[in-house]
């Protein structure tokens, strides 16, 4: 489950978390990004419960959207920097899934954390 963040005052306390967040960043008009929140849905099944996953509607909230001009993206945050982020995806639900999943336990080894994702 997605929590969704509408404000800086969210965003903040989201980030201040000590453990990873994983933030996606979506527009509901986009049929990509649409498709990316359900991949992202079953990643936020499979991982962790101690990961944090939220979510920004770039539209409705563009100014917690830094640097991200087009949906999706998807990254992860811990201690407040960003340690893993994808832009896009292949629209093949079980090789996206796959990739993410590679890609963040990658990040996660190389800084010596350990979360199931």
């Amino acid at each position: 489950m997605s929590i969704e963040l509408t404000s800086r005052e969210e965003l903040d306390r989201a980030l201040s978390n000590d453990e990873p967040v994983i933030i996606e960043y979506y527009d509901p008009n986009n049929s990509l990004s649409n498709f990316f929140s359900e991949v992202v849905k079953e990643l936020s099944k499979r991982a962790d419960s101690r990961l944090l996953f939220c979510k920004i509607n770039i539209k409705s909230h563009p100014e917690l959207a830094e640097g991200v001009e087009k949906a999706p993206v998807l990254r992860v945050f811990y201690k407040r920097e960003i340690i893993f982020e994808q832009k896009g995806c292949f629209r093949n639900f079980e090789l996206d899934l796959m990739v993410l999943r590679r890609g963040i336990r990658s990040v996660f080894e190389k800084i010596n954390l350990r979360f199931r994702v």
